[in-house]
């Protein structure tokens, strides 16, 4: 099946000046609550907010409804139908010009959409994505990620999803139909899919800035790695031509060892193991060998490795990092 293109007529002509956030969530209230909250600070933007409940039962619909600010709607569907085909149907209702995604656990600096609208008009870009804080749900670690450059991403986005989650996204809704929307085909790998498609379609803005905060816990979907395995072999056959027009391959070492380490976390040692030898052998990389090792010898001897390591908050990245979540992800959350 091909990507399902989404009305771009529901919500009417677009507007120039508005951005339309798009949040899939289920279940997740006390996390949509946050990600809401850094929505509705955004700094120096015209918004609107809909959020495309998945058929929750907890306080989520009701705490929807209770919210007294007329930039945010919610649509309902009473059974999930997937988080491409939630984020469609947000994109199909959306009035601005611009649709901004925001995934219900992850949240964002008050400067961000500003930004990007900002470096799209000064690069001429029609899609744009932004560096990234990692926190866990205990806001503990964190780290700062700088985004690829957007010069040649239609050829380094086929060897690893480097535009990163879709809250670092904004693109114009013109665009989006364009493209077809979210390939319902896909679920871990729904995002790749569409920012390849993007970038083979339009020219793109990287914000330097650490301007999105992406949320690790137990629950990231790309932890299936087998799932993401079998959906990374339908991303190929689906690319295959655009791929082999550019003379590049999809999925090289970072993304193999990703996998990799995403088998290991998901309970497959020896899958990942195996996986970590070939990568190795393939590019050319002894130190892959010794994470292999590492792998068989069990999460202890992995979690033995990491605290000899320098912290994470001994680095100036750290630092920043924990400053950022400490002024962003506050726990005074107005939507409570």
């Amino acid at each position: 099946m091909n990507a399902e293109a989404p009305d771009t007529q529901a919500g009417g002509n677009p507007a120039d000046d508005l951005v339309s956030v798009v949040i899939p969530t289920r279940n997740r209230w006390p996390l949509l609550s946050r990600a809401l909250a850094s929505v509705l600070g955004q700094e120096d933007v015209d918004l609107e907010v809909i959020v495309v409940d998945e058929g929750s039962s907890d306080e989520t619909p009701e705490r929807l409804a209770a919210i007294d600010d007329e930039r945010v709607r919610s649509l309902r569907n009473d059974e999930p139908t997937g988080v491409a085909r939630a984020r469609n149907r947000g994109i199909g209702e959306a009035r601005g010009e611009w649709v901004a995604f925001l995934d219900d656990d992850d949240f964002w600096a008050p400067a961000k959409l500003r930004a990007q609208l900002d470096a799209c008009a000064a690069a001429g870009a029609d899609f744009s994505y932004t560096g990234l804080v990692t926190t866990d749900p205990s806001l503990g670690r964190r780290r700062i990620s700088s985004p690829f450059p957007a010069a040649g991403l239609e050829r380094t986005i086929l060897d690893m999803n480097v535009v990163g989650p879709p809250s670092s996204v904004i693109a114009r809704s013109p665009l989006l139909a364009e493209v077809g929307g979210f390939d319902p085909e896909f679920s871990i790998l729904a995002d790749w899919d569409m920012w390849i498609r993007l970038a083979t379609a339009a020219p793109a803005a990287a914000c330097d800035e650490p301007l999105t905060g992406y949320l690790a816990h137990s629950e990231n979907m790309h932890l299936d790695a087998p799932a993401a395995i079998e959906e990374f072999r339908r991303l190929r056959v689906k690319h295959a031509a655009l791929a082999e027009s550019l003379g590049v391959r999809i999925g090289g070492e970072r993304w193999l060892s990703w996998i990799a380490s995403s088998l290991r976390r998901s309970g497959h040692p020896l899958r990942s193991s195996g996986l970590f030898v070939w990568v190795a052998l393939r590019w050319r990389r002894p130190s892959l060998l010794a994470r292999a090792a590492g792998t068989l010898a069990g999460e202890r001897v992995v979690a033995r490795v990491r605290r000899v390591r320098p912290a994470p908050e001994d680095t100036a990245d750290a630092a920043a990092a924990a400053r950022w979540v400490d002024a962003f992800a506050t726990a005074a959350d107005p939507l409570r």
